[in-house]
């Protein structure tokens, strides 16, 4: 019988087209979109959307493949199950790229939105902002494919030799572009930076720079971050540093002297919310679970009311924290300097 809730006493036909209605965006015309992609009628499918023919398991799934609805979201009893959605990443250039199509599908997902915004709680530099700097984003994902992925043909090669694909800087640019369309609320601590200093000195001990000048472009890239950072805060605007723009998105930076503990990002999009769980290193993990995502956003929260907002507000507190970090980049060139 239609419309009738089961033994649990949950109807999930119609759990499913609440859940679908609400996991499109609204430009979208969802009868046409389940219609075209079901390959029904447009009566069908209104039929369907209407709760007068249920959706057969193969169609549930097909649109869940397509909207990125995960099954588990259909029942409060399975909230402890959580699932995921990964980059499968292997040892050669190709799977690099296809973590950056990812990120840029990701972006793209967002700013259809009207209402958007990205919550960073950042453990390590966003990767974001190494991409706007083409000096960082070279060496970034030269540590990145060299180091972590273990590409084989990068194994032997100076920072200087490797040749990266034409198609990193374009997938890098267009993320860039569509990340400076999108409201940001930031965490940071002083580890933040941690990794990207440690990832240079690395290098530079290693001997993975033949010349001194090479690890100095790339840390006056690192010190354009900081300020790009800075004049973001100042502003409350996202800043296209390398041709002196503010985009009209906000930006919002909170300072913590907590631990963040992990890279953790919620989307918020409308009435839809994604989180992003960083792991090994530069990858990460993402689900659109409802209970997951309500735990995200309190721990968000609570970072954030233990934190200070230096965003156009604590002038002296933002010089403080910025000033730090630019004389630690000063101390490590000194560092290289001299050896």
């Amino acid at each position: 019988m239609q419309n009738k809730a089961n033994s649990d006493g949950q109807n999930y036909q119609a759990i499913f087209i609440d859940v679908l209605r609400k996991s499109v965006s609204p430009k979208i015309n969802l009868a046409d979109e389940v219609g075209q992609l079901l390959e029904i009628s447009a009566d069908s499918s209104y039929r369907r959307l209407r709760g007068e023919t249920e959706f057969t398991l193969n169609e549930a799934i097909r649109l869940c493949n397509h909207f990125d609805i995960p099954l588990e979201i259909l029942s409060a009893r399975n909230s402890e199950a959580v699932t995921f959605r990964t980059n499968r990443l292997n040892p050669d250039k190709d799977s690099f790229t296809h973590y950056l199509d990812g990120l840029l599908s990701e972006l793209s997902w967002i700013s259809r939105y009207e209402h958007s915004e990205i919550i960073y709680a950042a453990e390590d530099l966003p990767v974001f902002y190494s991409l706007f700097f083409p000096v960082l984003a070279r060496f970034k994902m030269c540590y990145w494919a060299k180091s972590i992925l273990n590409v084989p043909d990068m194994q032997r090669m100076k920072v200087e030799d490797v040749e990266l694909p034409e198609a990193w800087t374009d997938l890098a640019s267009r993320i860039s572009d569509l990340f400076l369309k999108v409201k940001s609320v930031e965490v940071w601590n002083t580890d933040t930076f941690k990794s990207t200093f440690e990832q240079i000195r690395f290098y530079w001990e290693a001997g993975f720079f033949r010349e001194k000048q090479s690890a100095f472009d790339v840390i006056d890239e690192f010190r354009d971050v900081i300020r790009m950072i800075e004049m973001q805060s100042e502003m409350g605007k996202k800043l296209n540093f390398r041709k002196g723009q503010y985009s009209p998105a906000d930006y919002v930076l909170y300072t913590s002297e907590l631990m963040i503990g992990n890279n953790c990002v919620l989307i918020k999009a409308d009435d839809k919310t994604a989180c992003y769980i960083g792991y090994n290193t530069f990858n990460y993990m993402r689900t659109n679970n409802r209970f997951f995502n309500e735990q995200a956003e309190m721990w968000m929260k609570n970072l954030i009311s233990k934190a200070t907002l230096v965003s156009m507000v604590s002038e002296k507190q933002r010089h403080r924290f910025f000033k730090t970090t630019l004389n630690q980049i000063e101390a490590l060139r000194r560092q290289i300097e001299e050896e």
